[in-house]
């Protein structure tokens, strides 16, 4: 990766040149075929994967902005991949280099205040988007928790409505003893009392005199 920095070149122009001739770099980085632009294909494993080495940091954005402070065009394809043009940039063409300038300061601002409102833009769209992943979730959740409460509460009733109706049952049968209970003991009351009858009408009969029936 060792590269001689050429005077009047930037030494980020020089990096990048130098990624897009590591051959194993090329899932990632690439010139196109016909060398008047480079890919790149991942952004987010090329940020953590090859800026570090190159870079020392894992900021995608800040190698976006000093590509824009380059006078890199920037197109985002329908494959994903971000396609970057400069009519200095060439495969084969490292000579073309020392054309490449950095843009004055003031445009240098606009540009990176551009690219950071677009970054904002795109931070809030994120969290827009979770934000309603997080409103869909809530709706899912209260509507199952609404089901539950609708099934707990008819389990409540049923369960109520059974054991009102054991409690009937156990009263019903609770009543039936005790009559049963009190015809019993009042047949054991009246009992002794209808034999003492039987046994003095008895007595009666017994002592009176024999009465005398005359045949004429």
């Amino acid at each position: 990766m060792s590269s001689k920095r050429r005077v009047g070149i930037a030494h980020f122009l020089l990096r990048t040149f130098e990624m897009l001739d590591t051959p194993k770099l090329k899932h990632l980085i690439e010139w196109s075929d016909c060398g008047e632009m480079f890919y790149i294909k991942n952004s987010r494993e090329f940020a953590n994967k090859v800026l570090p080495q190159y870079f020392r940091h894992r900021n995608f954005q800040s190698f976006l902005r000093q590509l824009n402070m380059y006078n890199f065009v920037k197109k985002r394809l329908k494959n994903g991949w971000n396609q970057f043009q400069h009519k200095y940039f060439k495969r084969e063409a490292k000579n073309l280099l020392v054309h490449v300038h950095r843009r004055s300061n003031g445009q240098q601002s606009d540009e990176e205040e551009q690219t950071d409102q677009q970054d904002s833009i795109k931070k809030q769209q994120e969290q827009l988007q979770q934000i309603k992943y997080l409103q869909n979730d809530i709706v899912l959740t209260s509507s199952f928790l609404f089901q539950q409460s609708v099934i707990l509460q008819g389990n409540f009733q049923r369960l109520k409505n059974k054991l009102l109706y054991q409690y009937i049952e156990e009263q019903k049968q609770e009543k039936f003893l005790f009559n049963t209970f009190s015809l019993l003991n009042k047949q054991q009351t009246d009992s002794p009392k209808l034999t003492q009858t039987i046994l003095t009408q008895n007595r009666k009969e017994t002592d009176q005199e024999p009465q005398l029936f005359v045949l004429s």
